[in-house]
Formats: structure tokens, sequence, C-alpha cells
């Protein structure tokens, strides 16, 4: 049974009292999701946060002082984090105004966790706990498959399919949270997106980009800092909204990738240069202390289009965020022309890719392919240095600013997201139109609509996706395109385990033959690509030391997907 705050307080002030002075003194817990004693339950990679007050007159409290904390887990294993300050808790305050601190961590064991705090100026610490339960328990962290890295797993053990949506609301965070929980996270978790790339964090620039047949913006101020001054303007305020969407998105176990990072340059926002060296680490102390405890982070990302090797830009991001981040979360830079990128380099973790200049020595050469499924193909390839690949700005695949520019189809759409997939590559698309008069209704919203001419594309990345998680172990599967022969060149893609299951994409019934392994394949089948109509492929029976199998799809006028499989 909950106790009233007043009574849980004085309890723990009772039990705990002689570690809070008057300048440091616990605030009461709010929520399921708060505590400082083990009456309080939190599930297995939820969120634990606890307030600590601090009177002490600091000239700038995002600076003058640091909230330490040594957390030990159920088997003694400890990990040092940071606290962060938070104004008055709700999203008020500032650098020189608020008393309140938080304590946020992300348990990854069962049982009893104790933790500790200290002040870097002296003022006295404190220590709690709280226990954590695999009842409400989330999915954990998206890491490398320890399996197979051409995936994504939960916790590196657990494979997933990222079914992956581009939300691209700069703005949405201004607006009232439970419209847009309603309105779009909530239509896209009905679908079945356990994954999105947003634009919102961190928030930095383009906040005209709302939803407007939504409420009007509560606030269009969604700079989370000024160019140069990011230790004196951080706005809480932002902080606090864009925390409301990742804590409704992690409840949820949907993932969130940030495309925009932490550049704000690129799209006229603040500048990462424009930062000192100790401005830099502070803000990257800050927002590891703040977000890492969030197991649905899907990723750090410096900005989009950069070359990955600037000691003074996205490596030495990248490096701040593998000094602070304890939990370990992806990192990555994205890569628009990943012939030659630098994603070997121990800092990065996995693959964010485009799909330019794949043909050509110089992008312009090639922007009439930038449309073409081969090249988020050989993109997917190109990117894969052991760690998974993400598509993340296929230029078929996005409707929003892509598809004018490209002239590309829904049937170059579909085609590009089985050229990822079959590339053992993840990818994210979207469907709605508009980077400014943003809809989430309409025929130029979400794809959900019926009214929307990319709800067919919907429907075709939904067979995808079933294909790939309810046909086929496809954590166990990679690229093959070596074992095709007899089709047009680029036009044909396999994905395969060898001697157990074939996958085979043939854009507009291309025939093609593909080498088999030995074995009794029984479970074969063809499947339209658009409508999921099926037609038996009959039975093989391959011997000793394989066979060269030519295949003929039902018929040219739509693409197929043809599956072998033993039994």
């Amino acid at each position: 049974m909950m106790k009233p705050k007043r009574t849980l307080c004085m309890l723990v002030l009772l039990l705990l009292g002689p570690f809070y002075p008057a300048d440091a003194e616990v605030v009461p817990p709010g929520s399921g999701r708060t505590g400082d004693s083990p009456e309080v339950v939190i599930g297995l990679y939820r969120l634990f946060e606890t307030n600590v007050m601090n009177r002490n007159p600091y000239a700038n409290r995002f600076t003058d002082v640091e909230l330490l904390v040594r957390y030990v887990a159920p088997s003694g294993r400890i990990l040092l984090f940071r606290g962060f300050y938070d104004g008055d808790g709700k999203g008020g305050g500032d650098a020189g105004n608020g008393i309140v601190w938080k304590m946020r961590f992300m348990p990854d064991e069962i049982g009893t966790w104790h933790y500790d705090y200290s002040w870097s100026d002296g003022t006295p610490g404190g220590s709690g706990s709280f226990d954590c339960s695999g009842e409400g328990a989330g999915r954990g962290m998206l890491q490398p498959y320890h399996e197979n890295p051409h995936w994504f797993a939960y916790n590196g053990t657990d494979p997933v399919w990222l079914k992956s949506y581009y939300e691209t609301g700069h703005g949405s965070i201004g607006q009232d949270f439970g419209w847009i929980a309603e309105h779009v996270y909530g239509k896209l978790q009905e679908h079945g997106y356990n994954h999105l790339q947003v634009n919102w964090l961190l928030s930095l620039c383009c906040f005209g980009q709302f939803y407007g047949d939504g409420p009007e913006p509560e606030s269009t101020d969604l700079f989370l800092y000024r160019e140069g001054g990011i230790k004196e303007t951080m706005n809480l305020e932002v902080w606090h909204r864009m925390e409301q969407h990742m804590e409704w998105l992690n409840d949820r176990d949907i993932g969130v990738h940030m495309f925009l990072g932490v550049d704000g340059s690129k799209n006229d926002g603040p500048a990462w240069s424009a930062l000192n060296a100790g401005a830099q680490d502070f803000y990257v102390r800050y927002m590891v202390a703040r977000l890492a405890p969030y197991a649905n982070l899907a990723g750090w990302n410096f900005v989009w289009e950069v070359p990955g090797d600037r000691e003074e830009q996205e490596l030495g991001f990248m490096r701040l965020v593998q000094k602070y981040d304890v939990f370990g979360h992806l990192r990555t830079y994205e890569d628009e022309m990943p012939r030659e990128h630098c994603y070997h380099l121990p800092e990065y973790t996995f693959a964010a890719v485009e799909n330019h200049r794949i043909a050509a020595p110089d992008k312009n050469m090639e922007r009439h392919l930038w449309k073409e499924p081969w090249t988020h193909h050989m993109a997917c390839l190109l990117g894969y240095a052991g760690k998974p690949v993400y598509m993340s700005e296929g230029n078929a695949l996005w409707r929003r600013y892509w598809q004018k520019r490209t002239g590309a189809t829904r049937d170059d759409l579909r085609r590009a997201a089985w050229a990822c997939a079959t590339a053992g590559a993840s990818f994210t698309w979207n469907g709605h139109a508009a980077e400014y008069g943003l809809k989430a209704g309409g025929p130029e919203g979400l794809p959900f609509n019926e009214e929307n001419p990319y709800r067919v594309s919907e429907k075709e990345i939904e067979l995808l996706s079933g294909i790939m998680t309810g046909e086929l172990e496809f954590y166990r599967m990679k690229p093959h395109d070596e074992l095709l022969s007899g089709h047009a060149a680029l036009r044909v893609y396999a994905l395969a385990e060898p001697g157990q299951q074939y996958l085979v994409f043939a854009p507009d019934g291309e025939p093609f033959s593909l080498m088999i392994d030995e074995g009794i394949y029984s479970r074969n089948v063809w499947i339209n690509a658009r409508t999921g109509e099926r037609q038996d492929a009959g039975s093989l029976t391959v011997g000793e030391g394989g066979k060269v199998v030519p295949f003929s799809a039902p018929h040219r006028e739509t693409d197929w997907v043809l599956l072998v499989r033993k039994q």
C-alpha cells in the first residue's frame, strides 16, 4: 500500500536523518519512479529517480558544485555516476535560482541497490536504497547482437528487428504532450513501431516544425541553450519537455535515435565548435547524467552528414560520451558517403548511413541514383565494419524532404526497404510530407490515415517486418549476394543462413539462380512484396556439395520475395 507522501518523507528522514543536514535534504518521492528507501520498487531497466535539495549559495548551480553518486548493485558491482542540477525540479529555475538536484539511474540487476552521494564542494551527502524487480521490467538497452553483429539486440543478447519511423516534429515538444502521445506516438505504437528517429533530442533548432493540426505550441523557445553560453543559459523547461517524451516512449520500450545530435550549426542552431573544451566537457557530463538512465536512448549521434574522424568535432564528442556514459549506450555519426567511413574506430558502436557517393568520385555525379534501391543496398554493405548498420537517411525511404528532390516513387521506397534488409541492415522510413506545415492527420500526415497515399507503403513495411520476424530467424542471417547468379547486375539480393534458410528479393520478378547447400528444403514459398500473396515454391532436395538452382517468380508484374527453408 502506498503511504502518504508526508508520512514516507518523515520515515526517510527518521531513518536517514543523520546523513541529511539542513543544506542538503531529501525531497519526498513523487511517483513510483522515484524513491529513497527499499519500500520503493523499480522495474528492471526502468528509471530510478530521487531528489535532494542543496540550499548553499552558488553563483552558478550548474557548474559550481557537482552531485557525485556511487551505486552498489545487488552483486556488489559499483557504478560511479553523476546527478544533475534541475532548478525547482519542475522545469523552472536557472543557474542562479533553484535548490533541486536529481539522482537518476537505470538498474540492470534484480535485488536491492544501495547508493551514497557526495557533493564536490564538501557539503555533507547521504545514502539510500531501492529495490529492483523483474515485475514491470523493460527490455533494456539496444546493443550489437553478440552472436551476429549485423543486427541489434536488447542488452546484446535478445535480438530485435527495428521497426523504425522517422518522426520529424522538431517543435512538437512545445505542444501539449497528451495530444502528441495520442495522435503521433500512440499511432506508431499501435502499428508495431519499436524505434523512432527524432529531431527534438537534443533540441537546438527548427521549432516551427510542429503538428499544424494539433494544439498551438505552448512554447516556441525550445533552445536548450544559447550559443556560447551553455553554462548560463541552459533552459530547464526544455529538458523537462524532452524528458516527458522520452519517459512515455521508455515506458513502452520504444527506442529513440537522436538525428540532429549536439551540433546545432548544421541547422542554424548553437554550434558545438563555439563551446570551449571545458564547456563541451560540462555539456556531455550534464546530458549523460540526464539522458543515459533512459534505457530507450538508442544511440548518441553528433549530427547528420559528417566525416567521422574530426578530433575537435564528432570524434572528440564520442570520446567524452564514452568516458561518462557508464551504461554504454550505442554511439555513432551519420556518414552520407559510407564507401569510406570510420566505423571501425572504437568510439563508434554502430553505423548510421546514407546512400551517397556509391558509384562516382563526386556525389553530384550520381544524384540521379539516390532513389535507386541498389544504392541503399550497397551503402549498407559498405558501412558494415563488424557493427550493426542503420540506414538513417535512405533517400528513397523518406517521403519528407527526399521524395520531391529525387522523384522516388512508392515502388522505390518498398524496394529500398528490402535492399537494406537483405544487406543485413536496419532502416528508418517516413510516409508523411512537409518540413513545415507538418500534420498528423490527412493525406500528408502519418501513413496510417486511409487518405494518405503512403498508407500503401506502411502496409508494405508491415509485410516486410512480418516476414523477417514471423517467417525467418533473421538474426541468424547475413547478406550473401555471392550465392546469386544469372540475373541483371545489382537487381537481386540475398540474405541467408546457408544450409538452413534463404531469402531472395527479386524486383519485378527478376529471374535468378541461387547456390543452396545440401539438405531437404520443404518450406519454400514465393511472397508478393506488395500484397502478401503467397504461392508455393515446391520442395527441394540438394545433394552433397550443394547445387545452383534456377528460380523464376510466378510472374513479372510485381516484386517477389523467395523463402527457402529447411523444415
